[in-house]
């Protein structure tokens, strides 16, 4: 499965060139250019902008392929299928740099905004993005993945629009490859979403690439809550004994008359794990991990409950330290 994504171009030219063909997310096999050279695409982008006059204005047009950790995809076969979707834009020079750092393999499409063969500009209308959704999905299927629907249902049996199913499950391939707050943030800014995910305020704040604003209560997806991902991530996020538990939840179906997730599973969930010792404690867990004042303090604000330090020390123990320990063998 593909996720296709149009991602605002703030950017300048040089800069987004210089962010998708950096070292540490990919490597020369998985940079190519269509009606364009790879190694002096930059160049030849700037040779048409002027070759028609048309210097100014939007640059670039920024697509984001990710591909789901579920497909059996190696890096090469997602690099050929971004090459072979940049052919959706004849007359267009395209650069396609496939990423293998987040763990979700992932193309970046940089468009010319200016045809090579008569100087006019591109303009993309929501239309003309589900067409290109629907193209990356004939592709997928060409490969063997997994492709992604048009339309879902959220758990109030309504119909999902497809910007929030798309939210959605960006955020879980985020969870599933991430250990940290951070690194979540990192993993859904660099698909185009922004988030707001600030101390003193209740909710986080989902922007998607086309715009749409959203607060996580309104995603009826408990996963998604800012409670239960601060929980999640103070455990571990990925390296959390009990991840794919968290990954794999399903919110309770709502009636159609609810406005915002009610159900309240996860929570109960971590409120149970963290506030009774761990009933087979086989080692004692690393000293680096034990919770100061101000993290109990915040956690067991979001709980309603005192945690019990066992607990915390027992599940928030990472997979280095087993190793430093002795126990992985």
């Amino acid at each position: 499965m593909a996720i296709l994504k149009c991602v605002a171009s703030g950017c300048p030219l040089r800069g987004i060139f210089s962010y998708v063909t950096r070292r540490e997310a990919t490597e020369d096999k998985l940079i190519g250019g269509v009606n364009c050279c790879a190694d002096s695409a930059l160049d030849e982008f700037v040779f048409v902008k002027k070759q028609f006059h048309k210097e100014d204005g939007r640059q670039y047009y920024h697509f984001v392929q990710s591909f789901s950790p579920e497909d059996d995809l190696t890096p090469e076969t997602a690099h050929e299928i971004g090459l072979r979707f940049a052919e959706a834009f004849p007359e267009y020079q395209v650069l396609v740099a496939t990423h293998v750092n987040t763990g979700a393999l992932h193309n970046h499409i940089i468009l010319n905004s200016v045809n090579m063969k008569n100087g006019k500009k591109y303009h993309q209308s929501r239309d003309d993005l589900l067409h290109l959704k629907e193209f990356s999905n004939q592709l997928c299927l060409q490969y063997g993945l997994s492709v992604t629907e048009v339309k879902a249902k959220d758990d109030r049996g309504k119909d999902r629009p497809t910007w929030k199913k798309d939210l959605v499950q960006t955020a879980r391939m985020a969870m599933l490859w991430c250990n940290t707050k951070e690194g979540f943030i990192e993993y859904m800014e660099e698909h185009g979403y922004k988030i707001k995910w600030e101390d003193n305020l209740k909710y986080i704040t989902y922007t998607t690439p086309d715009g749409h604003v959203i607060r996580d209560n309104k995603l009826f997806d408990e996963r998604l809550h800012k409670d239960n991902l601060e929980l999640y991530f103070a455990l571990g996020g990925c390296d959390f004994e009990h991840a794919e538990s968290y990954y794999n939840y399903r919110t309770p179906p709502h009636s159609n008359d609810c406005t915002m997730t009610i159900s309240t599973g996860l929570l109960d969930f971590f409120r149970d794990l963290l506030t009774a010792v761990p009933p087979q404690m086989y080692y004692v867990p690393a000293e680096a991990h034990e919770m100061n004042d101000a993290e109990r303090k915040r956690l067991e604000a979001i709980l309603g409950k005192k945690i019990e330090p066992a607990a915390y020390e027992y599940y928030c123990m990472r997979p280095e330290d087993e190793e430093t320990f002795g126990l992985i063998l």
